[in-house]
């Protein structure tokens, strides 16, 4: 027995199925930044970066939002969360991620360090210095004939 189906009936169910897909495809796709996230909850920690400091009591947090993957804001930078926590010489950096659905998402770098002293002036390339001239040639000896 061959079942034959309307192509009404066909194109509808392609259709539904299209956007599901597509629906599922953004809410994963857009709404995640960690390599391990979960499609109903992410809650994530995990290292970004280490120095050779010794770990410090102080510690700062900078964030950033995502509102429904469609609107995303703040500022999760190393230099915003170690200027929030006063850190002036970082020992570690680690991050934070959760989201909930696609909903809602906030990533969030954590730096740890000490007040340390100041912070160090960015470096000076130095310019070209002048040409040094050649040394100058010895005068040839005479030629007799």
């Amino acid at each position: 027995m061959t079942m034959i189906i309307p192509m009404k009936k066909l194109t509808t169910c392609i259709m539904t199925l299209s956007i599901a897909t597509l629906a599922i495809s953004a809410l994963m796709g857009c709404a995640s930044g960690t390599p391990v996230g979960g499609f109903i909850y992410s809650d994530v920690q995990g290292p970004v970066n280490a120095t050779g400091a010794m770990r410090g009591n102080l510690h700062g947090e900078a964030c950033a939002a995502s509102y429904l993957s469609l609107i995303a804001l703040g500022d999760a930078s190393i230099s915003a969360a170690a200027k929030a926590g006063g850190v002036n010489q970082i020992s570690h950096v680690d991050h934070t991620w959760t989201n909930i659905l696609g909903l809602y998402a906030q990533y969030c770098t954590h730096v740890w360090g000490s007040k340390g002293g100041p912070s160090p002036s960015p470096m000076k390339v130095p310019s070209p210095s002048a040409p040094v001239p050649a040394p100058a040639q010895p005068p040839a000896a005479p030629t007799t004939l």
